[in-house]
C-alpha cells in the first residue's frame, strides 16, 4: 500500500453527537515532532495529481491560536523557491517519518524564504469531530449533479438547514438591508480569526477566490466585499463543474484541489485551497478558515490547477472547478469540513437582455449558491456584470429590470429596478443596491424562517435614449377652488433633449380640508414610499417587498391631512378618528402601533422617469352653509 493511500484512513465520524478522536496510527502528534526532521508534503502544482515536495522542521510555535499550535517548516521544490507561500496550497498535507503531522496553511508576507506554518494534524481532526445538525438539505431547485457515492452506496444526505442560520446573517432591521453594510458585519467577525499576531506578518496561506466571467466593475466589486473577509479574489476561467469532462477525477484525494464553489455558469467564483486528509465520506482541508463562518452549507468541487503564479507579495494557484462533488459543512480555526456525500443548495438565476441589437450574448445563466451573504451579493454581480458586457456602449440609455423572484411556499415575487444614464455604460455597481438586491437580502435573513429561493429570472429592457425629464417648475391653474374639486396642476417638464413640455395633472383634493391652504407635494413615483406596516412574518415580507414604492415612471401628489395613521400587527389604517390612538395604544405591553401623517398619495403616470421634486399651495375655499 503506498504512503498516500494508507493515509486515507476511516475516522469514526456522525452526525449529531461529537466522537472523541484518538490519534491515528499514520499521523504524528506535535509532541513528537523535533526541529531538523525531514519529510515531505503532497500538493497539485499543475493538472489534478498531487506532486511531492521535501519539508524539514524548524520548531513550533506554542499556542499560535486558541488551544492550536504551529510547526514550522522550511519546503524545498523549484518551483517553491520562486514562488515561496502560496495561496491554495493552504491545506497541503505535511508528512514526517512516514506520518502526516499537519497542513501547509500560513506564511510570511513578503517573506524571502520558503517558509510555512503547518496546522497540526490533531487540531484538524477535533474540527472533523464536531457534532453537526442531523440534516443538510437542499434549499430550493438545480440540485448540484449528484455528488460521489459514498463507500457504503448510502444516497446523498439531505437535510434542513435550520441549524445554518447566524452564520452569514445580517444583523438589522430586514426593510433596511444593505449589501455592503452586511459584507461589513461578516468582515467584523471573521476579522479575529484571520488577523496575524500583532506586528508580524505571519498570515494564513489565504484562500484565493478564482474569478471567471467578469468584467472590470464587477472584480472590483467582488474585491470590495470578499476582500475583507479573508479571501482574495482573482481574476481567472470559469470551470466546467456542472458538465465535467469524462476524464475528471470523481473523488477526492489527500492532497487534491479543492474548491468551494460560490457561483458558476456564464459567471463563476471559486476558492482554491487544498484537501488535507479524506476520511470516508468527509474530509479536512485548508488548515484554517474559510470565512469562519462554522456549520455552513456551500458546493464544493473537486479543482484542477493550472499553474503557480510567484509574487513578491503573496504567490497563488490559479485552478478552476472540474467536478462538483459535496458540501462544505463546517467552517472552523484549524479546517474546513466537507462532506463528499452531501449535497449543497444553490438556485439558478437567468438574465435575458433586450433592445441591444446584435449583442452575441443576450441570455446568462448562473447557478448561485443559496447562502445569506453570496447569494445577494452574486446576484447583484451577475445582473451587473452581463448588462455592462452586453451594453457597453457610450451613449445615452435607459434601462428597464423585471425580475421574478420565485419563494418555496411564498409565490414569486416581482420587482422593478430602472436607471438611466448620459453616456456612461451599466455597471454593477447599478445593482448593488437594487431593489432585487435588497429584496434577497431581506428574504434570507428574515428572523421567522428559512425561505427557500427556487430561481430568479431577470429581464433588462434597454433603449439607447434618455427616458429622463427634469421637473423645470409646477404651477397652479386656479390657486383657488372649490371644496372637493381637484387642483389642477401644469407641470413644466424638460427632456434630455428638446423644448420644455407640458402636462396638466388633476390632484382630487380631500372634501374636509375646505377653508384652509393645502400643500401639495409633488416627487418621483420612486422616491415616495407607501406607508406599510412593518412584516410580522415571511407572507407579510413578500407581500411588502413589490409595492414599498410607487411606479418608477409616475408622479406622486401627496396631501398631508390633520389626522393621523397607524400601522399594526401587518394591517394600515391610512386615516384615524380622534382617540383612536389612545385606543390601539396597548397599556400593558411595548409594542405600540407605528404611527405617522396620514395623507393621500396620488400616483399619475408619466411613462417617463421624472427628477426633482417641487411644492404648490391651493387655497380650498369654504363650504357655505
Amino acid at each position: 500500500m503506498s504512503l498516500l493511500a494508507g493515509a486515507v484512513c476511516s475516522v469514526a465520524v456522525g452526525l449529531g453527537a461529537a466522537h472523541a478522536i484518538s490519534t491515528p496510527p499514520d499521523t504524528l502528534p506535535v509532541s513528537e515532532v523535533k526541529p531538523g526532521m525531514k519529510g515531505y508534503g503532497l500538493t497539485v502544482f499543475s493538472g489534478t495529481t498531487p506532486e511531492k515536495f521535501d519539508v524539514e522542521v524548524i520548531s513550533t510555535l506554542r499556542n499560535f491560536r486558541p488551544n492550536q499550535d504551529l510547526i514550522l517548516i522550511k519546503t524545498q521544490h523549484p518551483r517553491l523557491e520562486v514562488a515561496r507561500t502560496v495561496a491554495g496550497m493552504s491545506g497541503s498535507p505535511i508528512y514526517v517519518n512516514g506520518k502526516m503531522i499537519g497542513a501547509y496553511a500560513y506564511g510570511w508576507l513578503f517573506g524571502a524564504e520558503a517558509i510555512a506554518g503547518v496546522t497540526p494534524i490533531k487540531s484538524m481532526l477535533d474540527e472533523l469531530a464536531r457534532p453537526l445538525p442531523r440534516s443538510i438539505a437542499p434549499k430550493g431547485g438545480g440540485p448540484l449533479p449528484a455528488p460521489v457515492s459514498s463507500a457504503r452506496g448510502a444516497p446523498p444526505r439531505t437535510a434542513s438547514l435550520s441549524a445554518l442560520r447566524g452564520g452569514h446573517a445580517f444583523r438589522g432591521a430586514i426593510d433596511a438591508y444593505d449589501l455592503a453594510g452586511h459584507a461589513g458585519q461578516i468582515a467584523a467577525r471573521v476579522a479575529p480569526a484571520i488577523a496575524p499576531p500583532e506586528s508580524t506578518g505571519l498570515a494564513r496561506a489565504s484562500t484565493p477566490v478564482m474569478l471567471g466571467g467578469l468584467g472590470g466593475t464587477s472584480l472590483r466589486i467582488a474585491s470590495d466585499l470578499l476582500g475583507p473577509m479573508g479571501l482574495d479574489p482573482l481574476q481567472a476561467g470559469g470551470g466546467s463543474s456542472a458538465n465535467p469532462e469524462p476524464s475528471a477525477p470523481t473523488r477526492y484525494v489527500d492532497g487534491g484541489a479543492i474548491g468551494v464553489e460560490l457561483v458558476r455558469g456564464d459567471i463563476s467564483a471559486m476558492g482554491i485551497g487544498t484537501v488535507t486528509r479524506v476520511a470516508g465520506d468527509k474530509l479536512v482541508a485548508f488548515g484554517h478558515p474559510m470565512m469562519n463562518g462554522g456549520v455552513s452549507s456551500l458546493p464544493t468541487a473537486i479543482a484542477r490547477v493550472h499553474w503557480i503564479l510567484a509574487s513578491q507579495n503573496r504567490s497563488f494557484k490559479i485552478g478552476e472547478a472540474v467536478r462538483s462533488v459535496g458540501t462544505l459543512v463546517n467552517d472552523r480555526q484549524a479546517a474546513i469540513v466537507v462532506d463528499s456525500a452531501a449535497k449543497a443548495p444553490i438556485f439558478p438565476m437567468r438574465i435575458q437582455i433586450d433592445g441591444v441589437e446584435g449583442a452575441p450574448h443576450p441570455t446568462w445563466n448562473v447557478d448561485i449558491a443559496h447562502d445569506q451573504f453570496m447569494a445577494p451579493a452574486f446576484v447583484s454581480m451577475a445582473i451587473g456584470n452581463a448588462v455592462e458586457a452586453t451594453t457597453a456602449e457610450r451613449r445615452d440609455m435607459t434601462w428597464r429590470a423585471v425580475s421574478q423572484v420565485k419563494v418555496g411556499r411564498y409565490g414569486t415575487v416581482s420587482l422593478v429596478d430602472f436607471g438611466a444614464g448620459n453616456g456612461t455604460p451599466l455597471t454593477a455597481d447599478d445593482f448593488v443596491r437594487s431593489r432585487l438586491v435588497r429584496a434577497m437580502g431581506a428574504l434570507l435573513n428574515n428572523p421567522w424562517e428559512d425561505v427557500t429561493i427556487e430561481r430568479v429570472d431577470t429581464r433588462v429592457r434597454v433603449t439607447f435614449d434618455r427616458e429622463v425629464a427634469l421637473l423645470r417648475g409646477a404651477k397652479l391653474l386656479e390657486p383657488e377652488i372649490d371644496a372637493g374639486a381637484p387642483a389642477r396642476i401644469r407641470l413644466d417638464l424638460q427632456p434630455h433633449h428638446g423644448a420644455v413640455e407640458s402636462r396638466v395633472i388633476e390632484v382630487p383634493v380631500p372634501r374636509e380640508l375646505a377653508g384652509s391652504q393645502v400643500d401639495i407635494e409633488l416627487a418621483p413615483g420612486y422616491e415616495v414610499e407607501r406607508p406599510m406596516a412593518t412584516p410580522n412574518n415571511v407572507a407579510e415580507l413578500v407581500a411588502m417587498l413589490p409595492n414599498q414604492h410607487h411606479d418608477a415612471e409616475s408622479v406622486v401628489a401627496t396631501i398631508k391631512l390633520r389626522e393621523n395613521g397607524a400601522a399594526y400587527r401587518g394591517q394600515v389604517a391610512s386615516r384615524l378618528p380622534p382617540g383612536a390612538m389612545d385606543t390601539l395604544r396597548p397599556s400593558s405591553a411595548s409594542n405600540a402601533p407605528e404611527t405617522f401623517v396620514a395623507q393621500v398619495q396620488v400616483p399619475i403616470s408619466l411613462k417617463r422617469f421624472m427628477v426633482g421634486k417641487d411644492t404648490v399651495r391651493v387655497a380650498v375655499r369654504p363650504i357655505l352653509r
